[in-house]
């Protein structure tokens, strides 16, 4: 499986006030466990001046996880792009010097 992180922006429409997650917690519950595809590992909220969130994600591809979004209802509020990502850090980079 590979990891993605996944942008959520609200979407902005004039005057109308967005939608909550329809089923979040269902989500959480299916969506969760280790054994999950897709799997949603967590989710980073920005400062209160930044409506967007990042959520990381397991799965097989992109698509995945966007029809886990409709599926759960995220997607009535929140536009979704998830990009595929390799998680490194200083201690990768120190181990690809010795």
């Amino acid at each position: 499986m590979a990891l993605y992180l996944v942008i959520h922006t609200p979407t902005a429409e004039e005057g109308v006030e967005p939608l909550p997650p329809t089923r979040l917690l269902d989500m959480a519950r299916d969506l969760g466990q280790p054994s999950a595809s897709p799997r949603w590992i967590t989710t980073y909220s920005p400062d209160l001046h930044d409506d967007r969130i990042f959520s990381m994600w397991e799965a097989p591809n992109a698509d995945a996880i966007v029809q886990a979004l409709d599926d759960y209802g995220f997607l009535n509020h929140m536009e979704a792009r998830a990009l595929r990502v390799e998680q490194w850090g200083p201690e990768d980079v120190i181990a690809g010097q010795t």
